[in-house]
């Protein structure tokens, strides 16, 4: 495991590709040659075949959502419907993110259209939302600050997947009230144009998140971006998850280990001393394992881990906070899942979620689903720990590669002219002011400034060895300054002021440059030009915005 080091970048409009852009489509034909050289077995199901099952399915289920919303899908890429086509995939909560999340979106469209491929987009609704409002900068006096502005009531944590809308009073007036809150900042906010989608489906029955993305999705295909996408909650339901489930729980006592070993190395890596963080390691409750997936009942929307106790020739699983077991398995690790599949398909109609966590989304997407993830930092950072994990529970191969992206995109607010470099300048004439205050008074004040400035030069010219001495000499300098300072008061007062002011100021610009406001916030014809251009790789205006 080797650390690395991600960075969002520092200027508008700059692009974090790594590694660069123009490397995807080896990338994912890397990836590609590596899938056919390694052939797992999932419990009796080959990888290849499983691949093919998979990408068909998931295919199925974005032309079915994207129906169900009134979005025209894409055409289907040679041989997709049989599984066979590539994916280039992204993903990533149904919320309202910034520019830097959404590039992906755009990126994957390029990338698969350079190679005849699939763009494929998960939803990932098993997430918990993080809040129910966002930040939206507003005027007040002069000055730049920033208000939250809520969307809906926060009950508590429940997945986007079972999350409605608790208020829709306060839901339909959100967008007034976000342009309200702008004023004259942002001439033409994409809010305008993307909350009266979002009004479209009050009547859809989707949830609070697929509301959202819904309307998210419309505005690509006003752009010209016609990505399949689905909600990963339904490609949990399907049998290629199934398998894949299967195989992870028939030999989940190597995985518990392998994972956390893993965990330890990173935290070990980064100095980490959070018990939670990345991720928390998985657990044992006497005969029960943790597994790596979360588990509810829709009539209880809280996520808790799956527990898992092993026998000889079946399993049993239990939800974490629930004494009586779920549903037995007929599955061991040296078992065909085939009838382990067909149980775990019953979930649904018994009411039960069961979802993957962020490295196991990742895991099934990156070796099952994609030829190439597109990651944002975050996922980025998360899969440098599973990447290890998954390689050593495979047999020690080399993963599948990713692609990290992110955009820095600012509102184009205001800025004043503060800059770090102006400040710190102060900061050492201040500072000079404090301690060299004789360099700045020329002896024309008065006598008793002459008399004061003399001792201090004669006390600077002395150069005593005895530690007594110098300690003395130390003594009367600061003491010879403290009697300085009142002649300088007038010249200290307006550096402060206007160091002040400048901070002030600097505030105002760092807000200004926050790139994480939401995307509709954002002018919408400018933020269309500029992500529009990552769906078409090939132009040379973006090379000079890229930080590899």
């Amino acid at each position: 495991m080797k650390a690395t080091r991600l960075r969002a970048p520092s200027f508008d409009g700059g692009l974090l590709a790594s590694p660069p852009l123009d490397q995807a489509a080896a990338l994912a034909d890397s990836n590609v040659r590596l899938a056919a050289s390694r052939d797992f077995d999932y419990q009796g199901r080959s990888a290849s075949r499983l691949r093919a099952m998979v990408r068909g399915q998931a295919a199925a289920e974005a032309r079915a959502y994207l129906d169900e919303i009134g979005v025209e899908a894409p055409s289907a890429a040679a041989g997709e419907s049989e599984g066979r086509a590539g994916f280039i995939v992204t993903g990533h909560q149904p919320e309202l993110f910034h520019p830097g999340v959404w590039v992906k979106n755009f990126a994957i469209a390029g990338i698969a259209a350079g190679r005849g491929a699939a763009a494929l987009n998960l939803i990932v609704d098993d997430d918990i939302p993080k809040s129910t409002s966002i930040r939206v900068p507003h005027l007040k006096d002069g000055g730049l600050t920033v208000r939250r502005v809520e969307f809906d009531r926060w009950e508590g944590e429940v997945p986007y997947e079972d999350l409605p809308v608790r208020d829709e009073a306060l839901f339909r007036s959100f967008g007034g009230r976000v342009r309200e809150e702008l004023g004259p900042l942002v001439a033409d906010p994409l809010i305008d144009a993307f909350w009266p989608e979002v009004a479209r489906h009050r009547d859809s029955g989707l949830s609070l998140g697929l509301r959202l993305a819904a309307a998210r999705r419309a505005v690509e295909a006003s752009w010209g971006v016609h990505n399949l996408e689905v909600p990963f909650s339904r490609v949990c339901q399907t049998e290629g998850f199934a398998w894949f489930a299967s195989h992870l729980l028939a030999n989940l006592a190597t995985f518990q280990s392998i994972h956390n070993q893993a965990l330890r190395e990173y935290r070990a890596l980064y100095k980490i001393r959070s018990k939670n963080h990345p991720v928390s390691a998985l657990k044992r409750d006497g005969d029960w394992m943790e597994a790596p997936f979360w588990i509810w009942r829709a009539e209880k929307p809280r996520r808790r881990p799956l527990m898992v106790r092993q026998e000889a020739r079946t399993m049993w699983l239990r939800i974490a906070d629930e004494a009586e077991p779920l549903l037995e398995l007929p599955l061991a690790p040296d078992r065909d899942a085939c009838c382990a599949v067909e149980r775990l398909l019953e979930l649904p109609g018994m009411g039960v979620r069961l979802r993957t966590r962020a490295l196991t989304t990742t895991m099934f997407s990156r070796y099952l689903l994609s030829d190439l993830f597109v990651h944002g930092i975050g996922g980025a950072k998360y899969d440098e720990l599973g990447d290890v994990i998954a390689a050593r529970f495979y047999g020690g191969s080399e993963p599948p590669g990713f692609l990290t992206l992110s955009l820095t995109s600012w509102l184009g607010l205001p800025e004043t002219e503060a800059t770090p470099e102006r400040i710190a300048s102060i900061d050492r004439e201040l500072r000079s002011l404090e301690y060299n205050p004789d360099r700045h008074l020329d002896g024309s004040a008065s006598p008793k400034l002459d008399a004061l400035l003399a001792e201090k030069q004669d006390v600077v010219g002395q150069c005593p060895t005895d530690p007594a001495e110098k300690r003395e000499r130390f003594r009367k300098i600061r003491s010879l300054n403290e009697a300085l300072h009142p002649f300088l008061s007038a010249v200290v007062d307006e550096l402060r002021e206007r160091r002040s002011s400048l901070l002030a100021q600097w505030e105002r610009n760092r807000l200004a440059r926050n790139r994480e406001y939401a995307l509709v916030l954002h002018p919408s014809n400018r933020l269309r030009e500029r992500l529009t251009a990552y769906a078409h790789p090939q132009s040379d205006e973006l090379s000079d915005a890229v930080e590899s």
